[in-house]
Protein backbone atom coordinates (compact mmCIF):
# COMPACT_ATOMS: atom_id res chain seq x y z
CA UNK A 1 0.00 0.00 0.00
CA UNK A 2 2.89 2.32 0.61
CA UNK A 3 4.40 1.64 -2.57
CA UNK A 4 0.77 2.46 -4.34
CA UNK A 5 0.32 5.88 -2.20
CA UNK A 6 4.15 7.07 -3.16
CA UNK A 7 2.89 6.88 -7.10
CA UNK A 8 -0.26 8.74 -6.48
CA UNK A 9 1.80 11.24 -4.64
CA UNK A 10 3.94 11.54 -8.03
CA UNK A 11 0.85 12.31 -9.90
CA UNK A 12 -0.11 15.36 -7.57
CA UNK A 13 -2.16 13.37 -5.05
CA UNK A 14 -1.58 14.43 -1.10
CA UNK A 15 -0.83 11.61 1.12
CA UNK A 16 -4.72 12.09 2.39
CA UNK A 17 -6.21 11.85 -0.88
CA UNK A 18 -3.88 8.71 -1.75
CA UNK A 19 -5.32 6.92 1.16
CA UNK A 20 -8.61 7.58 0.04
CA UNK A 21 -7.90 6.91 -3.46
CA UNK A 22 -6.32 3.15 -2.51
CA UNK A 23 -9.06 2.38 -0.12
CA UNK A 24 -11.75 2.83 -2.71
CA UNK A 25 -9.99 1.30 -4.93
CA UNK A 26 -9.46 -2.26 -3.33
CA UNK A 27 -12.98 -1.75 -1.71
CA UNK A 28 -17.05 -2.14 -2.54
CA UNK A 29 -19.31 0.50 -1.39
CA UNK A 30 -18.48 2.03 1.38
CA UNK A 31 -19.37 5.11 4.00
CA UNK A 32 -17.28 7.58 4.68
CA UNK A 33 -16.61 6.45 8.24
CA UNK A 34 -15.83 3.43 7.03
CA UNK A 35 -13.47 4.63 4.48
CA UNK A 36 -11.65 6.92 7.18
CA UNK A 37 -11.40 4.02 9.32
CA UNK A 38 -9.70 1.69 6.91
CA UNK A 39 -7.08 5.09 5.51
CA UNK A 40 -6.42 5.47 9.18
CA UNK A 41 -6.94 9.78 8.36
CA UNK A 42 -9.29 11.42 10.12
CA UNK A 43 -12.98 11.56 9.15
CA UNK A 44 -13.12 15.51 8.66
CA UNK A 45 -10.74 14.97 6.28
CA UNK A 46 -11.96 12.04 4.35
CA UNK A 47 -15.61 14.24 3.86
CA UNK A 48 -13.69 17.07 1.70
CA UNK A 49 -12.30 14.20 -0.33
CA UNK A 50 -14.96 12.35 -1.17
CA UNK A 51 -16.90 15.38 -2.11
CA UNK A 52 -14.02 16.32 -4.32
CA UNK A 53 -13.65 12.75 -6.27
CA UNK A 54 -17.29 12.41 -6.75
CA UNK A 55 -17.29 15.78 -8.07
CA UNK A 56 -14.26 14.88 -10.48
CA UNK A 57 -15.83 11.42 -11.80
CA UNK A 58 -13.47 9.04 -9.86
CA UNK A 59 -16.55 7.56 -7.40
CA UNK A 60 -20.15 6.95 -7.39
CA UNK A 61 -22.42 8.74 -4.51
CA UNK A 62 -24.46 7.00 -3.91
CA UNK A 63 -27.50 7.87 -1.58
CA UNK A 64 -29.15 5.28 0.41
CA UNK A 65 -32.02 5.34 2.91
CA UNK A 66 -29.75 5.98 6.09
CA UNK A 67 -26.64 6.90 4.57
CA UNK A 68 -24.39 8.46 1.95
CA UNK A 69 -21.95 5.25 0.48
CA UNK A 70 -19.15 5.48 -2.10
CA UNK A 71 -17.90 3.27 -4.97
CA UNK A 72 -15.22 3.60 -7.14
CA UNK A 73 -15.75 3.57 -11.05
CA UNK A 74 -13.62 1.28 -13.54
CA UNK A 75 -9.92 2.36 -12.86
CA UNK A 76 -9.59 2.53 -17.13
CA UNK A 77 -11.92 5.78 -16.90
CA UNK A 78 -10.56 6.95 -14.09
CA UNK A 79 -6.79 6.65 -15.80
CA UNK A 80 -8.18 8.42 -18.68
CA UNK A 81 -9.38 11.39 -16.16
CA UNK A 82 -6.24 12.02 -14.78
CA UNK A 83 -4.24 11.76 -18.10
CA UNK A 84 -6.52 13.90 -19.73
CA UNK A 85 -6.23 16.73 -16.58
CA UNK A 86 -2.53 16.21 -16.69
CA UNK A 87 -2.16 17.07 -20.83
CA UNK A 88 -4.28 20.13 -19.86
CA UNK A 89 -2.04 21.23 -16.93
CA UNK A 90 1.25 20.73 -18.99
CA UNK A 91 0.09 23.09 -21.63
CA UNK A 92 -1.48 25.17 -19.35
CA UNK A 93 2.08 25.55 -17.80
CA UNK A 94 3.73 25.88 -21.20
CA UNK A 95 1.84 28.48 -22.05
CA UNK A 96 2.48 30.50 -18.94
CA UNK A 97 5.98 29.98 -19.25
CA UNK A 98 6.29 30.93 -23.19
CA UNK A 99 3.85 34.40 -22.05
CA UNK A 100 6.10 34.70 -19.25
CA UNK A 101 9.72 35.06 -21.30
CA UNK A 102 8.24 36.31 -24.37
CA UNK A 103 8.50 39.53 -21.87
CA UNK A 104 11.76 38.35 -19.72
CA UNK A 105 13.81 38.15 -22.80
CA UNK A 106 12.90 41.56 -23.62
CA UNK A 107 14.54 42.68 -19.71
CA UNK A 108 17.48 40.68 -20.56
CA UNK A 109 20.47 42.33 -19.94
CA UNK A 110 18.40 46.00 -20.41
CA UNK A 111 19.67 47.84 -17.72
CA UNK A 112 23.78 46.52 -18.60
CA UNK A 113 25.73 49.78 -16.81
CA UNK A 114 28.30 50.94 -19.64
CA UNK A 115 31.26 49.66 -17.40
CA UNK A 116 30.13 46.32 -17.65
CA UNK A 117 30.03 46.55 -21.50
CA UNK A 118 32.67 44.77 -23.56
CA UNK A 119 33.83 45.07 -26.95
CA UNK A 120 36.24 41.40 -26.03
CA UNK A 121 35.10 38.59 -24.51
CA UNK A 122 36.94 35.48 -24.14
CA UNK A 123 35.87 31.54 -24.18
CA UNK A 124 38.52 29.58 -22.95
CA UNK A 125 38.43 25.92 -22.28
CA UNK A 126 35.81 23.47 -22.37
CA UNK A 127 32.62 25.51 -22.34
CA UNK A 128 29.37 23.89 -23.53
CA UNK A 129 27.64 27.09 -24.12
CA UNK A 130 30.62 27.75 -26.87
CA UNK A 131 27.31 26.52 -29.14
CA UNK A 132 25.44 28.28 -27.83
CA UNK A 133 27.26 31.89 -28.37
CA UNK A 134 27.75 31.63 -31.96
CA UNK A 135 23.56 30.94 -32.07
CA UNK A 136 22.95 33.74 -30.14
CA UNK A 137 25.22 36.19 -32.24
CA UNK A 138 23.00 34.88 -35.71
CA UNK A 139 19.90 35.34 -33.68
CA UNK A 140 20.42 39.12 -33.29
CA UNK A 141 22.27 38.98 -36.80
CA UNK A 142 19.56 40.40 -39.90
CA UNK A 143 21.90 41.14 -42.91
CA UNK A 144 24.91 38.56 -43.48
CA UNK A 145 27.32 36.62 -41.98
CA UNK A 146 30.51 35.18 -43.32
CA UNK A 147 32.02 32.13 -42.47
CA UNK A 148 35.51 30.81 -42.44
CA UNK A 149 35.91 27.14 -41.23
CA UNK A 150 38.00 24.08 -41.32
CA UNK A 151 35.70 21.27 -41.34
CA UNK A 152 36.71 19.18 -38.08
CA UNK A 153 34.67 17.58 -36.07
CA UNK A 154 30.52 16.56 -36.32
CA UNK A 155 28.86 18.53 -39.23
CA UNK A 156 25.21 18.00 -39.93
CA UNK A 157 23.15 18.17 -43.49
CA UNK A 158 20.33 19.60 -40.93
CA UNK A 159 20.48 22.96 -41.10
CA UNK A 160 19.61 24.75 -38.07
CA UNK A 161 16.47 26.36 -36.59
CA UNK A 162 18.27 29.48 -35.98
CA UNK A 163 19.89 29.31 -39.61
CA UNK A 164 16.81 28.59 -41.64
CA UNK A 165 15.46 31.93 -39.42
CA UNK A 166 18.33 33.97 -40.54
CA UNK A 167 17.88 33.34 -44.23
CA UNK A 168 13.77 33.93 -43.63
CA UNK A 169 14.69 37.46 -42.00
CA UNK A 170 16.73 38.34 -45.53
CA UNK A 171 19.96 37.27 -44.00
CA UNK A 172 23.10 35.88 -46.76
CA UNK A 173 25.65 33.52 -45.83
CA UNK A 174 28.82 33.23 -47.72
CA UNK A 175 31.09 30.42 -46.29
CA UNK A 176 34.98 29.30 -46.90
CA UNK A 177 35.35 26.12 -45.93
CA UNK A 178 39.00 23.84 -46.20
CA UNK A 179 38.85 20.66 -48.82
CA UNK A 180 39.44 18.74 -46.32
CA UNK A 181 37.92 14.85 -45.47
CA UNK A 182 38.52 14.68 -41.69
CA UNK A 183 35.47 15.41 -40.43
CA UNK A 184 32.07 13.54 -39.48
CA UNK A 185 28.57 14.18 -41.26
CA UNK A 186 25.20 12.57 -40.47
CA UNK A 187 23.91 10.21 -42.60
CA UNK A 188 20.90 7.82 -42.26
CA UNK A 189 20.98 8.68 -38.26
CA UNK A 190 24.22 7.62 -37.85
CA UNK A 191 27.72 9.61 -37.38
CA UNK A 192 29.78 8.40 -40.31
CA UNK A 193 33.19 9.43 -41.23
CA UNK A 194 33.66 11.36 -44.55
CA UNK A 195 36.58 10.18 -46.43
CA UNK A 196 36.46 10.98 -49.97
CA UNK A 197 35.99 14.70 -51.42
CA UNK A 198 32.82 13.32 -53.46
CA UNK A 199 31.29 13.02 -49.95
CA UNK A 200 32.46 16.38 -49.27
CA UNK A 201 30.75 18.10 -52.68
CA UNK A 202 27.65 16.53 -51.84
CA UNK A 203 27.73 18.36 -48.20
CA UNK A 204 28.43 21.38 -49.96
CA UNK A 205 26.04 21.05 -52.49
CA UNK A 206 23.42 19.94 -49.95
CA UNK A 207 24.30 23.85 -47.67
CA UNK A 208 23.99 25.36 -51.29
CA UNK A 209 20.10 24.31 -51.70
CA UNK A 210 19.42 26.15 -48.68
CA UNK A 211 20.80 29.55 -50.27
CA UNK A 212 24.26 29.31 -49.02
CA UNK A 213 27.04 30.52 -50.98
CA UNK A 214 30.29 28.59 -50.96
CA UNK A 215 33.51 28.63 -51.85
CA UNK A 216 36.34 25.70 -51.08
CA UNK A 217 39.94 26.42 -49.79
CA UNK A 218 43.22 24.45 -50.18
CA UNK A 219 43.83 25.94 -46.53
CA UNK A 220 41.81 28.04 -44.10
CA UNK A 221 44.37 29.52 -41.30
CA UNK A 222 41.77 30.12 -38.58
CA UNK A 223 38.27 29.52 -38.28
CA UNK A 224 36.32 33.05 -38.16
CA UNK A 225 32.62 34.02 -38.55
CA UNK A 226 31.54 38.24 -39.15
CA UNK A 227 27.94 38.65 -38.28
CA UNK A 228 26.61 41.90 -40.22
CA UNK A 229 29.61 43.47 -40.58
CA UNK A 230 29.81 44.65 -36.80
CA UNK A 231 31.07 41.27 -34.83
CA UNK A 232 33.70 38.75 -35.30
CA UNK A 233 33.30 35.34 -33.52
CA UNK A 234 37.36 33.90 -33.54
CA UNK A 235 37.73 30.30 -32.72
CA UNK A 236 41.61 30.49 -32.37
CA UNK A 237 42.74 27.23 -34.08
CA UNK A 238 45.98 25.28 -32.75
CA UNK A 239 46.06 21.42 -33.79
CA UNK A 240 48.67 20.86 -31.41
CA UNK A 241 46.37 21.71 -28.55
CA UNK A 242 42.70 19.36 -27.93
CA UNK A 243 39.90 21.26 -28.52
CA UNK A 244 38.86 21.34 -24.89
CA UNK A 245 41.61 23.58 -24.24
CA UNK A 246 41.34 26.56 -27.00
CA UNK A 247 40.11 29.85 -27.16
CA UNK A 248 36.92 31.34 -29.14
CA UNK A 249 36.97 35.26 -29.19
CA UNK A 250 34.37 37.76 -29.65
CA UNK A 251 34.97 40.89 -30.98
CA UNK A 252 32.48 43.78 -31.55
CA UNK A 253 34.25 46.38 -33.13
CA UNK A 254 33.32 47.50 -36.70
CA UNK A 255 36.64 48.62 -37.70
CA UNK A 256 38.14 45.02 -36.59
CA UNK A 257 35.36 43.55 -38.41
CA UNK A 258 35.85 45.69 -41.48
CA UNK A 259 39.73 44.64 -41.43
CA UNK A 260 38.71 40.75 -41.30
CA UNK A 261 35.93 41.10 -43.88
CA UNK A 262 38.89 42.62 -46.53
CA UNK A 263 41.10 39.45 -44.98
CA UNK A 264 38.03 37.48 -46.14
CA UNK A 265 37.57 38.54 -49.54
CA UNK A 266 40.98 37.93 -50.54
CA UNK A 267 40.49 34.06 -49.87
CA UNK A 268 36.83 33.97 -51.33
CA UNK A 269 38.44 35.10 -54.48
CA UNK A 270 41.46 33.06 -54.64
CA UNK A 271 38.70 29.82 -53.35
CA UNK A 272 36.82 27.47 -55.85
CA UNK A 273 33.66 26.78 -56.42
CA UNK A 274 32.24 23.84 -55.54
CA UNK A 275 31.68 23.24 -59.84
CA UNK A 276 35.07 24.46 -60.02
CA UNK A 277 36.53 22.58 -57.39
CA UNK A 278 34.43 19.11 -58.66
CA UNK A 279 35.72 19.71 -62.48
CA UNK A 280 39.40 20.26 -60.48
CA UNK A 281 38.72 16.79 -58.99
CA UNK A 282 37.97 15.09 -62.11
CA UNK A 283 41.11 15.98 -63.96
Amino acid sequence: MEETIKKLETLGFTIYESKVFTVLMSGHNMTAAEIAEKANIPRTSVYDILKQFAEKGFCNEIQTSTKLRYEMIDPDVIEGKIEEELVVSHDKKLKQLKSSFSTLKNLYKATEPDENKVDVELIKGFNKFRALKFIDLLKNSDKEMLLMNRLEGHVSQEVDEEVLKFYKRGGRIRSIYEATTNFKMEKDNKWVSVTSKDELIKLCVSFEKQGEKIRLAQKVPQNVAIFDENIVFLSLMDLTIPKVNRTDVIIRNKNFAQYMIELFEVYWKAGYTVEEFKNLKSK
